[in-house]
């Protein structure tokens, strides 16, 4: 196969569900925060899902797990959303 042949059927694969490219890893591991607040889930670690319709304020998520749902055999989760100033967090390089 050419290289234009493998990068045409790398494509093809990464439209299947569930499938992430490596850049996709990178960027989601580049998206995690940690806040400079005094905040309860503070030591938890946050992702940054973007940003907000205000100049220099984003919205994180963090979640944790709760409990085990012995209904669903799952561990059931608590999410938090928050929108801060970009000065209230800094972003993790790893």
């Amino acid at each position: 196969m050419t290289r234009t042949e493998r990068l045409a059927a790398f494509e093809e694969l990464t439209k299947l569900p569930g499938i992430k490219r490596a850049s996709v890893f990178a960027d989601e591991l580049a998206n995690t925060a940690r806040l400079l607040i005094d905040h309860p889930a503070a030591s938890r670690p946050w992702k940054v899902l973007g940003p907000a319709e205000d100049l220099g304020f984003w919205h994180l998520e963090s979640s944790a797990p709760v409990g085990l749902n012995y209904y669903n055999s799952r561990f059931d989760y608590q999410r938090f959303h928050l929108c801060l100033h970009e000065s209230e967090f800094e972003r993790i390089i790893q």
